[in-house]
C-alpha cells in the first residue's frame, strides 16, 4: 500500500510538472506570425538596411536598433519561424517594465534568405495590455 502512495504520488508530480511546463513555456503559433497585417509597421526612415551574412536572430536585433522606434535593451525571448523554402520571421519579445497599460511588446522582423544572406523585407510590432484585452493586438493598450 506504501508502495503505491509513491508510485501514484510520483505520477502526480511529473503530470504537474508536465501541466506547468506547457503552460508557463507556451510558443508562438506559426499561424500568428504568417500574416503582417497584423502587427502595426515600424519604419526604418533613418537608415536603408544592407542584406544580412549573420544569424536571423542578430539581422532581426540590427533591424530593430535601426528601427525609428529605437530597441536597444536584449529581448526576453526570440523564435524564429521557416515560413516557406525563402521567407524567414524572427520575433522578439520584450517585458515592458513601468508602464501601467503595457506589458509586453513584440517585434515581427521578416526577411528573404537569398544565397545565406538575409535581406529585410519589414518590421511590425504588437502590444500586451495590463488591463483589458489579454491578446496580442496591433492596436495601442488603453
Amino acid at each position: 500500500m506504501k508502495k503505491q502512495k509513491i508510485w501514484f504520488g510520483a505520477i502526480l508530480l511529473v503530470a504537474f510538472a508536465l501541466c506547468g511546463q506547457t503552460l508557463f513555456a507556451q510558443k508562438t503559433a506559426k499561424s500568428e506570425v504568417v500574416k503582417a497585417e497584423d502587427f502595426a509597421r515600424v519604419e526604418l526612415s533613418r537608415v536603408r538596411l544592407r542584406p544580412c551574412t549573420e544569424s536571423p536572430k542578430q539581422c532581426a536585433l540590427q533591424v530593430l536598433k535601426a528601427s525609428d522606434d529605437s530597441v536597444s535593451e536584449m529581448p526576453k525571448d526570440f523564435e524564429v519561424f521557416d515560413l516557406r523554402k525563402n521567407k524567414i520571421v524572427v520575433l522578439a519579445t520584450y517585458r515592458v517594465d513601468g508602464d501601467d497599460s503595457v506589458k509586453g511588446k513584440r517585434y515581427r522582423a521578416e526577411f528573404n534568405k537569398n544565397e545565406g544572406r538575409y535581406e529585410f523585407v519589414e518590421l511590425g510590432k504588437q502590444f500586451k495590455c495590463a488591463r483589458g484585452r489579454k491578446n496580442w493586438s496591433k492596436k495601442l493598450c488603453p
